[in-house]
C-alpha cells in the first residue's frame, strides 16, 4: 500500500509541478517534514484511533497544522488507491475528519 500511496504522490507533485510557475530553482527551499511512508502512517494512525492533531502532531514530531494538512493531503491519496469499501467510512462522514 505504501508503494501504490508513494507512486501516487509522485503523480500528483509531477501533475502539480508542470503547472508551477517558478521563482526558485527545482530542489530549492524548505524539505518536507515527512517522508511518503510518515504521511501515510499518520493518516492510517488517525483514521483508526482518531487523536485530535495536536497528539497526532506530538507522535510524528510536526506541529498540529502540519499534520493536519498532511492527513488531508494523504487521504486523498488513500482515496484514490483503495478500494471505495474500505476508506468507506471517511467518505461517508467527511466532515468530522476536517
Amino acid at each position: 500500500m505504501v508503494a501504490l500511496a508513494e507512486e501516487r504522490h509522485r503523480e500528483k507533485q509531477a501533475e502539480i509541478e508542470k503547472n508551477k510557475i517558478r521563482i526558485i530553482a527545482p530542489g530549492g527551499g524548505r524539505k518536507p517534514a515527512m517522508s511518503a511512508k510518515e504521511g501515510v502512517c499518520l493518516c492510517l494512525v488517525y483514521l483508526r484511533q482518531k487523536p485530535i492533531f495536536k497528539i497526532l502532531g506530538l507522535l510524528f514530531d510536526i506541529s498540529k497544522t502540519k499534520a493536519n494538512d498532511a492527513f488531508n493531503y494523504w487521504v486523498d491519496i488513500l482515496r484514490d488507491i483503495l478500494p471505495a469499501s474500505q476508506i468507506e467510512e471517511v467518505s461517508t462522514d467527511s466532515q468530522k475528519y476536517q
